[in-house]
């Protein structure tokens, strides 16, 4: 019930940006390779914001990275796009519209995103149980005023500033580069997802069955998993 309460709010929010979006509050036409840097750009941003967030609360300078090599937070970037995509319309209806929906579309876009790593990974990677007014440990009201807050800095401040500067990028030069980071980048994702697989495999007793499982055995073992996510738990309700 708890998950589609959270879809149902999601994609009224959906919605409610759909039917704003008209006229000049229509999402910028932009070329895949800026909506590439956008991502690239906030997963790097929300990745130390997180970093800075935890070491100030608890002195321990912990990685926040999705992914095995690199300062990325996915879900920090694929919330931006999704930020703007979304919120960029909602400014019609002024700024509280916009920390409103943003608050909701972040709140639901984490619940949604812990919910399909610890279905696929069986792993939480996140747990706010110990926060008030927590959503079953996935999300909670804080982080969604959080969210809110970052959808309006987004959307009125950060958003034009960087269209600004990637106007500034060659457009041959800037295809060029960002298809080489994004190369590099599903080369990293694709390590990282066979990585936590095999973790998988290894936490049910299956020994390797080729070189690649060996080799990742070898370099990714669970020791070293778990110190480059070091927030990583194994759920209560994991087999």
């Amino acid at each position: 019930m708890t998950t589609f309460l959270v879809l149902m709010a999601f994609f009224t929010v959906l919605v409610f940006s759909r039917v704003a979006a008209k006229g000049p509050f229509r999402v910028p036409r932009l070329g895949w390779q800026n909506w590439f840097f956008l991502f690239l750009s906030s997963s790097f941003l929300g990745c130390l914001f997180e970093m800075v967030f935890v070491w100030l609360g608890t002195g321990v300078l912990m990685s926040r990275s999705s992914l095995l090599y690199g300062a990325v937070s996915i879900v920090w970037g694929l919330g931006a796009v999704l930020m703007l995509l979304v919120l960029y319309p909602l400014r019609r209806y002024g700024g509280w519209a916009v920390f409103a929906s943003g608050a909701v579309l972040g709140g639901s876009f984490e619940y949604l995103a812990s919910l399909l790593l610890e279905r696929v990974y069986h792993r939480l990677f996140w747990d706010y149980s110990h926060i008030p007014f927590n959503l079953d440990g996935r999300t909670n009201l804080l982080y969604a005023a959080f969210w809110g807050l970052a959808g309006v800095a987004w959307g009125y401040w950060l958003v034009p500033r960087l269209l600004k500067r990637l106007e500034h990028l060659p457009p041959k030069g800037g295809r060029v580069a960002a298809t080489a980071l994004a190369l590099l980048l599903t080369m990293d994702m694709g390590l990282s997802a066979a990585a936590f697989l095999r973790m998988e495999e290894r936490s049910h007793g299956l020994a390797p069955s080729n070189r690649l499982e060996l080799a990742l055995d070898t370099w990714y073992d669970d020791g070293t998993m778990q110190r480059r996510y070091q927030n990583m738990t194994q759920p209560l309700s994991a087999p």
